[in-house]
């Protein structure tokens, strides 16, 4: 596949979990919507899912970009907004 092709199917996954989420949220017998409904018993299996598939959205959107602050090919004062962030997710070397 071309990297353009490649590109368009990452914009696609990252569109179509995006309408599977709201779907999700939007399901009353999922997410209770009314003061005092209980949550389905897999409430918590489906946060997990949810987050689980948005993580690795995350993880192969910015894994790239980490790699450029860890070869210093930022320079470190236009990486000063991040700092906190990227502290606490790059492991020194």
């Amino acid at each position: 596949m071309s990297m353009d092709g490649q590109m368009v199917y990452r914009l696609k996954y990252v569109e179509y979990l995006m309408d599977w989420i709201e779907c999700q949220l939007d399901d009353e017998s999922i997410f209770p919507q009314k003061i005092g409904a209980p949550f389905p018993p897999n409430f918590l299996d489906v946060v997990k899912t949810i987050f689980k598939r948005l993580f690795l959205v995350h993880a192969h959107t910015y894994h790239p970009r980490f790699q450029i602050i860890e070869f210093g090919l930022i320079d470190n004062k236009e990486l000063a907004p991040l700092q906190e962030l990227i502290e606490s997710t790059v492991v020194p070397c």
